[in-house]
């Protein structure tokens, strides 16, 4: 039965149109069909100002705000495609041009598996049980982290001939939100099941973390500019008297 699932949805991605989507709704099956940016900023475009077919496009309107009713300036086109630039909203191509190198966007590490979803709900169908913390996107806090930077900069001023950003100091206590989403144990850590902590699937918990310098028993002089608390990809709850 399983197999008959993942067969159908083999299909949907095969037949599937070409889309606009924000960087958390690529599919780790997509990755491949990432147009890179510069290629995706013609396809957008040209959607917009000829009003031609390209899936999510209402969404992405919205998401910048671009106004309804009336032709597009210039200005709006430009400021939209500022968002596919950047990397924070991708065209999904069934032929891409120049398929992005995931290498360069972070972001995409965590990109979920339709696969592994479709897998999980057929062989876990409870609505809560045993399970992990999983990573699925880190947000920078712009506004505080702009701040820092703006004030690291006046600082770094008088460090003569240095480049800025080339030390870890340089993005001293910036912030970001890590997300993670509670989702069933791989089949190779079933055996973990009986000490994991009970969540339902899919809830969600978010951890700030900072860029400080703090101790660290790998360096060699026992400090390290790195996030904090530190969050690992994956992370295992215990249940209260596991031990």
């Amino acid at each position: 039965m399983v197999k008959n699932e993942v067969d159908i949805d083999s299909s949907l991605w095969r037949n599937s149109m070409d889309r606009i989507c924000e960087w958390r709704d690529v599919w780790k099956e997509e990755l491949e069909r990432v147009e890179d940016p510069f290629f995706a900023c013609s396809v957008v475009r040209k959607a917009l100002l000829e009003n031609t077919t390209l899936s999510g496009l209402r969404d992405f309107q919205k998401a910048c705000d671009l106004p309804p009713g009336r032709p597009l300036l210039q200005a709006d086109i430009e400021r939209a495609l500022k968002l596919v630039e950047d990397g924070r909203w991708f065209v999904i191509r069934e032929k891409p041009i120049s398929p992005i190198d995931v290498a360069h966007y972070p972001c995409l590490r965590w990109a979920e598996s339709k696969l592994d979803l479709l897998l999980s709900e057929s062989k876990y169908p409870e609505v809560e049980g045993p399970g992990k913390w999983k990573i699925f996107s880190i947000d920078t806090n712009l506004l505080w982290s702009g701040l820092a930077l703006a004030a690291n900069f006046v600082t770094s001023r008088g460090d003569e001939g240095r480049l800025f950003s080339s030390e870890g100091k340089d993005y001293a206590n910036t912030r970001r939100l890590v997300s993670q989403r509670w989702v069933p144990l791989g089949e190779n850590e079933r055996s973990f099941a009986r000490l994991s902590a009970i969540h339902r699937y899919g809830d969600v918990r978010r951890i700030t973390q900072n860029y400080v310098q703090a101790d660290d028993a790998w360096a060699i002089t026992g400090q390290s500019w790195h996030w904090r608390p530190v969050v690992p990809d994956e992370e295992y709850e215990y249940k209260k008297g596991a031990y």
